[in-house]
């Protein structure tokens, strides 16, 4: 709220609808339908999306002022990504998206609704592939980054798909967000296993398939 322009501020406050949660109530789930964004005007509103384990993990705490609920812009709605609750007892205002965009961008609602739709739907894309990506144990997240390095770099012959770019151990560790001596244990596991093998410093992926299957059985 504090970029906008104080016309833009007070249109849009105009159009807020005030409703007020208890310290841990819950604002809206993942998965739900999106239709309005929110404003903070009191309190703190965290956050949050669920572990593998089922523990919550912390994003966000954004204070009075910031506005939430961004996935409600791509055109058509698209499901939450995060879950929304109050970290204190707080104060939010409601807005529909056709209201947000009035009262920012005026009779150029529609143009600046359809670019901001676009940007906002590879954002979420982006968002929710990584955190997939972060919810996979180690080996999988391995296979997954060996897998994108073979659709960006492979060059398939008899010996399976052979990496064009050389990617040393500590790369494939900060693609996979892992340790680098975990990182070589699991391909010295794959190596041994037949799923990958090194030729003149490259690697190569022997079995594609097998990788793709443990990335997504994880």
């Amino acid at each position: 709220m504090k970029r906008l322009r104080p016309e833009q501020r007070e249109k849009l406050e105009r159009r807020l609808q005030p409703r007020e949660y208890r310290r841990g109530d819950v604002i809206y789930h993942p998965d739900e339908h999106a239709r309005s964004l929110y404003v903070v005007l009191a309190g703190v509103v965290r956050l949050s999306m669920a572990s593998p384990n089922g523990r919550r993990v912390l994003l966000n705490l954004l204070p009075a002022g910031e506005i939430f609920g961004h996935t409600a812009l791509v055109d058509g709605g698209f499901a939450r990504v995060f879950e929304a609750a109050a970290y204190t007892d707080v104060r939010v205002g409601r807005i529909s998206v056709p209201d947000f965009f009035e009262a920012l961008a005026g009779e150029h609602a529609g143009t600046v609704a359809e670019a901001v739709s676009f940007v906002t739907e590879r954002w979420i894309t982006l968002v929710l592939r990584l955190a997939r990506f972060l919810a996979l144990d180690l080996r999988a997240r391995v296979a997954a980054s060996l897998i994108e390095a073979g659709r960006g770099f492979g060059v398939e012959d008899a010996r399976g798909h052979v990496l064009s770019l050389r990617i040393t151990q500590g790369a494939l560790a900060d693609l996979s967000a892992g340790s680098l001596r975990k990182v070589n244990a699991v391909l010295r596991r794959f190596e041994h296993d037949g799923l990958i093998g090194k030729d003149n410093g490259r690697i190569v992926l022997r079995r594609l398939q097998a990788l793709e299957d443990l990335a997504l059985a994880s």
